[in-house]
């Protein structure tokens, strides 16, 4: 196989607080490469100009701390006063050889301004603290030297980070990329569903998928479902410049990153129970749904009916939600949110929770509902094609905008414990997880199907459409409870 080079480009700009979604599958990617002995893997980072630079010693060894989860996070801190978190979060970012991107800037404002949501003055005010820092030290720091582009190599195979690929698409830099280029497409739901994002995320999404499938020489799906969307892209963008598309399903990855950590024996009791959604707060994940199951289920189940805990950042395109509970205020003793949270815990809520929901639109993998399979927690997903693949057809199915049927099955897992004990037995007889270094190895499988004599970007003849993951766990296809519309 060709030299690889792995742009680590993502982390660096994400910076040293838990990773979710795409960093965390990337970050997965970016710690197997750093762990393997041979051959040697190149690491670089792609700088404004768009030009790829390798990382010198101190750089890896600071990549290996962030990756491994073992720098200073700006999370907890709840008890100490706003300047003692305001210096925290500065001095995690002068330990850092590169500037962070701007979610760091927003997570660590959140962290020292308390505000979760992203917005008021006092968050506005530590936003724009934390960014006039980086300014200062982006002007006061030593010039870089420069070093061997990896990218400009012919006999290299280069991937390519989402935050690269973003970079690169958008400034166009002088010089065609030389090396063969791999990138992971996690999802085209911008193009798709773009009812789901704001319009200049979508444009951006659009430029940069455009540019993915002309330059790259595979694209790595982390479903059947995103390589069904991404084929179809393809040959109506260029039919003759295909690129390989092939499948590297993540798994979740979470609780391999909190294996070393002590649990206790047995699960929490004298606290009330409740029931768990883990995602980013924003309208595709479908949180209003569940807002109106419990609001329809709290007169209906009383005590029974558990507390939904909606576990992570404040997004976009909430304000529905927020006008549903200015509505029904008395949801506020039934909904908790809780964000800002680290891996372990996260893994706690995974451990203490009776069941998870996954209500989601659409999904590229579906994370969240793999996570809840790793942990042994029945998760209810929605009729997503993707979540049935990452729950591998083993969970209860029930169409996204069915309220009546998530009615059902949310108060079916409520009241029957021999269904949720069935449940729980399944996972652990079925179900298959992913690890991290069968992802990684799956990929490199695929990186080395390019082969020395790969024609690379100016061939234009059709090329194969896929490969099937070589790991692909067993499980998909299985059977899938579904709910459909009761009435009551």
């Amino acid at each position: 196989m060709k030299k690889l080079y792995i742009d680590a480009t993502l982390p660096f700009r994400w910076g040293p607080h838990p990773p979710v979604g795409i960093p965390r599958v990337e970050t997965a990617l970016i710690r197997q490469a750093l762990r393997r002995e041979a051959p040697p893997i190149g690491f670089f980072i792609v700088d404004p100009q768009g030009r790829g630079q390798m990382l010198d010693d101190a750089e890896l060894r600071y990549l290996r701390r962030l990756v491994d989860g073992e720098l200073p996070q700006p999370t907890g801190g709840g008890d100490s006063s706003y300047l003692a978190r305001l210096l925290k979060a500065l001095s995690i970012m002068q330990a850092a050889p590169f500037a962070f991107g701007r979610e760091f800037d927003r997570v660590a404002a959140i962290f020292v301004s308390g505000s979760e949501k992203r917005r008021g003055l006092k968050f506005q005010l530590s936003k724009t603290l934390i960014r006039l820092f980086k300014l200062v030290k982006s002007c006061r720091r030593q010039r870089r030297a420069d070093t061997k582009d990896p990218l400009q190599d012919a006999g290299a195979v280069c991937f390519l980070s989402s935050a690269s690929v973003h970079e690169i698409a958008a400034k166009k830099p002088a010089g065609a990329i030389k090396c063969n280029v791999f990138t992971i497409m996690h999802d085209l739901i911008p193009i798709d569903f773009p009812q789901f994002v704001g319009p200049h995320h979508a444009r951006n999404f659009v430029r940069n998928t455009a540019w993915q499938l002309e330059n790259s020489n595979l694209l790595v799906c982390v479903s059947k479902y995103t390589a069904d969307r991404v084929r179809c892209r393809a040959m109506a963008s260029d039919p003759g410049r295909v690129p390989l598309t092939a499948v590297a399903s993540p798994g979740a990855f979470l609780k391999e990153s909190v294996a070393d950590r002590k649990v206790p024996a047995e699960r929490p009791t004298g606290r009330r129970k409740f029931v768990l959604y883990c995602s980013t707060i924003e309208i595709r994940k479908n949180h209003i749904l569940l807002f109106k199951v419990w609001h329809r289920l709290v007169p209906v189940l009383g005590d029974r009916l558990p507390t939904l805990v909606l576990c992570g950042r404040w997004g976009w395109m909430y304000d529905e939600l927020v006008a549903f509970m200015a509505a029904h205020p008395e949801l506020r003793e039934h909904i908790q949110f809780r964000s800002n949270l680290t891996d372990a815990e996260l893994a706690d809520l995974y451990r203490d929770a009776e069941f998870s929901v996954y209500p989601s639109a659409v999904e590229g993998w579906g994370l969240g509902a793999a996570e809840c399979l790793d942990f042994g927690l029945p998760v209810l997903i929605s009729d997503a094609p993707s979540l049935t693949e990452a729950t591998q057809g083993l969970m209860p199915t029930i169409p996204a905008q069915d309220v009546e049927a998530w009615c059902a099955a949310v108060a079916k897992a409520c009241t029957d414990p021999n269904w949720l004990a069935q449940l729980r037995e399944k996972i652990a007889s079925r179900y298959r997880p992913i690890r991290e270094q069968d992802f990684f190895a799956t990929i490199v499988d695929h990186v080395a199907a390019l082969g020395p004599s790969d024609p690379g970007r100016q061939s234009h003849r059709p090329k194969p459409m896929a490969m099937e993951a070589r790991r692909r766990p067993s499980g998909l296809g299985a059977e899938q409870p579904a709910f459909r519309r009761v009435d009551r």
